[in-house]
């Protein structure tokens, strides 16, 4: 069986190592200077930034950003690496020490820095998307049937999907930290292969992968729009000191985001056909195309939630204030007066 993470001691040690980086951050760490220097010759270098997504369909704008190459069009001074990082967590961590300019994540990881004091914003959100706690034994349809060794795998322990569990612990159990020695960190691709191969009790996941385990076999013990209403899933972040010094490159990527978006929207079939191939064609197009189709999956650059996370999140001592609109959105989107 996978060893569960949940436990007082290591969310003790979360703590201490993300209060380190805030130290780190206040002293300098927070910010990547531009890489804009003399290369000796009288030139000048390229500036680098690095984008940093997770796995899923929540980081198919940006997978369609990178595949495009649309910014390399229109930012040749940037020097523009990708990668992939497991959790928002570890993104966030990321931004803080400087060797991240742009990452992106869900909204339990974000309001968790906010609230700490990382000075950071939401440059566009990228979708809407309902999360599913998925489970294979018959005999769990609620959380009322989960035992103290019943594993639920989540992205992270401070995850869009903590909340969700946390919230509804607090509604079926009446007391939200009642699974939290249930909770394990694992990505969701290899949640997915231990929840089918049952290591696991259940996924708490994401678009594809609770739609690819209920093809297996698995069921839904939960939902996060039936305790949240329609919410966004993922955004993208990038610090305020990045983004004042950089606008010109923030309003080329924020329209990019936007361009990926409507792709996503006017022309599924080819959005579908540029992330199947970013898959080297498994899944195909076809499965990808019924994918970012379904109705509990919406494309927009528009927050959505956050609040409610945040008012939720302080219930449940998660945070200890919530923000206004204009805390957490960067200038490029306004205040929209919901978010």
């Amino acid at each position: 069986m996978l060893k569960v993470r949940g436990s007082k001691k290591n969310s003790f040690i979360m703590v201490i190592v993300f209060t380190m980086l805030l130290v780190l951050a206040g002293c300098g760490g927070g910010s990547a200077e531009p890489a804009n220097q003399n290369d000796g010759d009288n030139n000048v270098a390229k500036q680098n930034m690095t984008i940093v997504v997770q796995p899923g369909l929540g980081y198919a704008p940006l997978t369609i950003l990178r595949e495009m190459a649309w910014l390399d069009e229109e930012l040749p001074n940037v020097n523009i690496e990708w990668k992939t990082l497991a959790s928002g967590a570890a993104i966030r961590d990321g931004l803080l020490a400087g060797q991240i300019q742009v990452g992106a994540g869900g909204i339990g990881p974000f309001l968790l820095g906010w609230d700490k004091g990382v000075k950071w914003k939401i440059l566009s959100s990228m979708d809407n998307m309902e999360l599913w706690l998925m489970g294979k034994d018959p005999n769990k349809k609620s959380l009322k049937d989960f035992g103290p060794k019943d594993q639920i795998a989540m992205p992270g322990l401070d995850s869009i999907q903590s909340v969700v569990l946390r919230k509804g612990a607090l509604e079926e159990l009446g007391d939200a930290r009642s699974l939290d020695e249930n909770m394990v960190a694992l990505e969701h691709p290899t949640a997915m292969q231990a929840l089918l191969s049952d290591q696991i009790t259940a996924h708490l996941t994401s678009p594809p992968y609770q739609m690819q385990e209920e093809a297996e076999g698995a069921h839904i013990i939960l939902k996060s729009y039936d305790l949240f209403g329609e919410h966004t899933f993922n955004s993208i972040w990038v610090t305020e000191d990045y983004y004042n010094d950089n606008r010109e490159i923030m309003d080329v990527l924020y329209k990019n985001v936007q361009r990926a978006i409507d792709l996503l929207n006017d022309d599924p079939a080819q959005a579908a056909e540029i992330l199947s191939k970013d898959s080297d064609g498994s899944p195909s197009a076809e499965q990808y195309k019924e994918w970012i189709t379904q109705d509990y999956i919406q494309y927009t650059t528009k927050p959505n939630g956050f609040i409610n996370f945040a008012e939720v999140m302080k219930e449940l001592k998660m945070i200890d204030k919530i923000p206004a609109c204009e805390d957490i959105l960067h200038e490029n989107l306004g205040n929209p007066g919901e978010c």
